[in-house]
């Protein structure tokens, strides 16, 4: 079990247990409770962008820039300049989207970060809180301070829930904050995979006629030729 994990779970027994000993503090369980995540499948999702937006940074456009390559022997149709440039266009499109994906990769390992920091700050508190109950178990053993111990259980308690209750209400708004910038990440992604052409880029391909019928005359496409330099000829001797 990964260490995020272990860190949420003993922070939750070791409170369980505190209550035993001031049942008031499960009000301060039930709220932890509702800050449970998946902390690993955060993890892997922080990889599994990384290992997308590195295709889209490296694998992808050397894979473009083979296929350029690889295209200049032999192209002789005039239209090779329109393939660059779309070429150029998507290569630059790529681009935007590896960067939103290193951008969705830091944003998620931040909620990963913070959850983690509110479960290592709820074990710490957990821990304390039982080294308090104990003296005051320890107290309510003695006639004599009896009450003062049952005092402290109760102040003890009350301390523990609102302490829990504000870490969890500050983690709740740094979620809500991270969400809308997740949400505004995802809409410039969903973007990317919604680009339609229009006006004069738009094609009706219910009703566009590419034509099959032979030219009455072949007409040669243009090639490039090598011009080769003529030698000078010498000058006649006067």
């Amino acid at each position: 079990m990964p260490y995020a994990m272990l860190h949420a779970k003993a922070a939750m027994d070791e409170l369980k247990v505190a209550a035993r000993s001031a049942p008031a503090i499960m009000i301060g369980v039930t709220i932890a409770a509702t800050a449970l995540a998946n902390v690993p499948g955060m993890g892997d999702a922080k990889a599994n962008w990384n290992s997308l937006a590195k295709a889209l940074e490296v694998e992808y456009p050397n894979a473009i820039g083979n296929a350029v390559f690889l295209s200049r022997a032999g192209w002789i149709a005039d239209d090779r300049e329109q393939f660059l440039n779309a070429v150029a266009t998507f290569s630059g499109d790529l681009q935007k989207l590896s960067g939103l994906c290193y951008n969705m990769e830091s944003q998620v390992d931040q909620v990963r970060d913070r959850y983690a920091l509110y479960w290592m700050e709820i074990g710490v508190l957990a821990a304390t809180i039982m080294a308090y109950i104990l003296a005051a178990q320890a107290m309510k053993l003695t006639p004599y301070l009896r009450a003062y111990g049952e005092i402290l259980l109760n102040r003890l308690s009350a301390l523990t829930n609102a302490m829990i209750a504000q870490k969890t209400k500050v983690l709740v708004g740094f979620l809500g904050a991270a969400g809308a910038t997740l949400a505004t990440s995802s809409q410039s992604l969903g973007q990317l995979f919604n680009i339609q052409p229009t006006e004069g880029t738009k094609i009706d391909f219910q009703r566009a006629v590419i034509p099959v019928t032979p030219p009455t005359q072949w007409i040669a496409p243009k090639k490039e030729k090598a011009t080769t330099a003529q030698p000078e000829k010498p000058e006649k001797p006067r």
